[in-house]
């Protein structure tokens, strides 16, 4: 079972194919090379129809195998986030059961990938919890990018209105004028030291108990109520 701070599959198959895209805007074609030796290439499909129209896969890696040749399932799950996770037979398009859950006889990785040189894997089942965690972890991604841009916007809307309706940049420039000894600071400078002292205040408000931030809490409470008030 996962946690909200790990990566949900969805994120590694995005991440997956923003880096294929740079690749072709930069025409840099992945190289064909085999895996390494010791090593197996896992391709990871988020559903079975995938692999029945031949799309290709959402995630690839090439896992280490155990030393006796086999392939510890546990490995799969940690490169992807993945509660659970079951090969595809190549000649069947069926998943595959394994005699132990959790391993891949040598045996069974080699009929696996002898036909495309590479074992495909799907996450059959999820937990509702599980579920619940991840799209909890994609809220707070999106509150959180939400929250990043709005401080741009509110910040270039300060600085803005500093540099055009007070007298700051002027006097500024008019001190360094004056006092040319003085180190140099641009007014991107001063702005960055503005924000410095308001992180510096937040944090100060919140070891002093003025201010609880509990994010998991607050999600928590958002998820299950629509608040994020405590």
């Amino acid at each position: 079972m996962g946690n909200i701070l790990a990566k949900s599959p969805q994120e590694h198959a995005l991440a997956t194919i923003r880096t294929t895209e740079k690749q072709r805007q930069l025409i840099l074609e992945p190289a064909p090379l085999p895996p390494p030796p010791g090593y197996v290439r896992v391709h990871f499909h988020t559903d079975l129809y995938r692999i029945y129209d031949k799309a290709p896969p959402d995630m690839t890696a090439d896992i280490p195998l155990c030393r006796s040749g086999g392939l510890d399932l546990e490995a799969v799950k940690r490169q992807w986030g993945l509660e659970t996770c079951l090969p595809v037979d190549p000649l069947r398009w069926k998943p595959f059961q394994p005699t132990h859950s959790d391993y891949l006889s040598p045996v069974a990785v080699q009929v696996l990938s002898h036909q495309q040189g590479c074992i495909k894997f799907i996450e059959p089942t999820v937990s509702h919890q599980t579920l619940l965690q991840r799209q909890t972890r994609q809220v707070v991604l999106g509150v959180a990018c939400l929250l990043q841009m709005l401080c741009r916007r509110g910040i270039d809307a300060v600085s803005q209105c500093l540099e055009e309706d007070t007298p700051l940049p002027a006097l500024c420039r008019r001190l360094r004028r004056k006092a040319p000894n003085i180190p140099t600071l641009s007014w991107d400078d001063l702005l960055n030291i503005f924000i410095l002292f308001l992180w510096l205040s937040l944090a100060v408000a919140y070891l002093g108990g003025y201010v609880a931030l509990a994010p998991r809490e607050r999600a928590r409470k958002w998820v299950y109520t629509g608040s994020f008030s405590l």
